[in-house]
């Protein structure tokens, strides 16, 4: 009910992990770097644990995501099963035929066996992720550390990501399970958010639904994380009933008291007002819930991957900033493949001539403005010249807005923009790139005020999906549009829409959305292969771009 009051194309604050809404915080960035390890180069077991709604589900869907289309995925998001209705179940993810009836569990490994070398020998990797993985018992447990044992002389043809809750780090201390404990080649416990990462977490969010400033005061914002200690869940269901009061009091940004409020209702207490023993309990409450997080922390964890944070986010941007990680201890997480890198024959550099060598270049410190510029520079646009703190204010004066997403290849080709990504040096160093053009497996990348042509494959070992573009609307805020509704944008619709038929009008075109216009959007939808509900909205909006040579290309 609130969306439209806010200025929102979507719920921001929903519970279900969909991965376009994933926050990559520091802790959530090594963690996503363990799975990608584990997914694409480990040979042991990866172990993923954190408390209650701290995002692990999220991650897993995220990884499934970036993954490239050779692995094949078998996702179990709730393994309370026998031992052999866990592999009928890995045999249904992986669409295997097999006998309900009359298989035995001999039957079901030799033919996963059988099932696993021939995709090995077609160069697919099959991976198998368990969640809630703390439900398993100590059998299926053993029976899964069986499952390695499926090996060529090289290479173990099944990899295992175990993702639970602290009791799974208890649950494999247990004597019988010590083997299988020592096949874990990396483990990662991810904790809750830190009091700046909320505030992130919370414009993030925000800005993906489309909110143009924030929703919240900082007094607001410090509340929501002293409420929910830094879970997303809870986060999420304070930040939700939140909103909704804000609206119901007409109050925006919301304020300490609307949160004060929301939570009472969600606790179904008072908190405001409380004695000093109401505020213990509080306190108490959320010490037992995050108490597992804290106390199973294993200090010895490091971060497979170096990751940082993509800046320049619409709500409240950050100058970029260089976070130091910690190198780590396993020896097979090591990164960089060097290849050939090429320059265009229309530049010279003096720099590095491959992609390892160049990310270590000295010559960094202007990264960030020389990635933007160029972004600009395909919009016909001088980034320096600009008024605006950071990119997307300067983009804003022209008449654009940025998207920042977390995606793969697939997405940046669907939204054929220019492209700025963020590629990760092996020291945890953000150095921000421009993708200009796109041609099968070959990127052009501007960096540091040269251009070079770069495989994806090579590309890919350094970026773990964050990017950012610009986009044309055609009013600011940009609107959503459906059956009913009248704005000087409908117009730009019906022109654009005739302009793409063939046809040409000098007659007065109207404001207001009919059903006719909602007819013709929705066959343009269907041939375009997008939701063909007759709304327009910002996909709607950057296909009608993007067929009208509104923006750039990258192919």
């Amino acid at each position: 009910m609130y969306t439209a009051y806010f200025g929102l194309t979507t719920t921001p604050f929903a519970l279900t992990p969909d991965p376009h809404f994933l926050y990559l915080s520091e802790r959530h960035r090594e963690a996503l770097a363990h799975l990608l390890y584990g997914a694409n180069e480990g040979s042991g077991f990866v172990l993923l644990t954190g408390e209650v709604g701290t995002g692990k589900t999220t991650l897993c869907r995220c990884l499934i995501e970036q993954l490239p289309p050779t692995v094949d995925i078998a996702l179990l998001l709730n393994p309370r099963l026998t031992s052999t209705e866990l592999l009928a179940a890995i045999f249904d993810e992986l669409r295997i035929a097999y006998n309900r009836t009359s298989f035995s569990l001999r039957d079901y490994i030799d033919t996963l066996n059988t099932y696993l070398l021939t995709a090995h020998s077609v160069g697919r990797r099959t991976v198998l992720i368990l969640d809630e993985a703390q439900n398993l018992s100590p059998d299926v447990l053993e029976q899964v550390r069986l499952l390695t044992n499926l090996e060529t002389a090289s290479t173990k043809l099944l990899q295992i990501i175990l993702v639970g809750q602290p009791e799974l780090n208890t649950l494999l201390k247990r004597t019988n399970l010590r083997q299988l404990s020592q096949r874990i080649t990396a483990r990662y416990h991810l904790l809750p958010l830190s009091a700046k990462d909320t505030k992130s977490y919370v414009n993030h969010r925000l800005s993906v639904s489309g909110a143009r400033k924030s929703l919240f005061t900082g007094s607001a914002t410090r509340l929501i994380h002293h409420y929910s200690g830094g879970v997303p869940r809870l986060i999420n269901i304070i930040c939700d009933r939140s909103l909704l009061g804000g609206y119901v009091n007409h109050q925006n940004p919301v304020g300490k008291r609307i949160v004060h409020r929301a939570v009472q209702e969600i606790k179904g207490e008072n908190v405001v007002g409380r004695s000093h023993l109401g505020w213990l309990t509080t306190l108490l409450f959320l010490t037992i819930l995050l108490a597992g997080g804290f106390l199973w922390w294993n200090k010895q964890l490091t971060p497979i991957l170096p990751t940082t944070k993509l800046v320049d986010l619409p709500i409240e941007p950050a100058p970029l900033q260089t976070t130091n990680f910690a190198e780590s201890k396993l020896e097979t997480s090591t990164v960089g493949l060097p290849s050939a890198l090429k320059a265009t024959e229309a530049e010279t550099t003096d720099l590095p001539t491959t992609l390892p060598a160049l990310l270590h270049a000295k010559q960094t410190d202007n990264h960030a403005s020389a990635a933007f510029s160029a972004l600009f520079n395909q919009w016909q646009m001088d980034f320096q010249g600009l008024q605006g703190k950071t990119a997307c204010e300067k983009a804003k004066t022209k008449g654009l807005l940025c998207i920042h997403r977390t995606g793969t290849w697939k997405d940046i080709r669907y939204y054929n923009r220019p492209t700025v990504i963020e590629l990760v040096t092996d020291r945890g160093e953000p150095l921000l790139a421009t993708v200009t053009r796109l041609r099968d497996q070959v990127a052009t990348i501007s960096f540091l005020g040269q251009t070079f042509e770069l495989p994806l494959k090579e590309i890919q070992e350094y970026w773990l999906g964050q990017f950012l573009l610009l986009w044309h609307p055609p009013s600011l805020p940009p609107p959503t549009l459906r059956r009913g509704k009248s704005d000087k944008a409908v117009v730009w619709l019906r022109k654009s829409l005739n302009t793409l038929a063939g046809k040409s009008s000098n007659r007065r075109l109207s404001s207001r959305f009919d059903n006719k216009l909602r007819k013709k959007v929705i066959t343009f939808q269907r041939e375009q292969k997008l939701v063909a509900d007759g709304v327009v909205g910002e996909k709607t909006f950057l296909v009608l771009n993007t067929l009208l040579g509104v923006s750039p290309r990258l192919w």
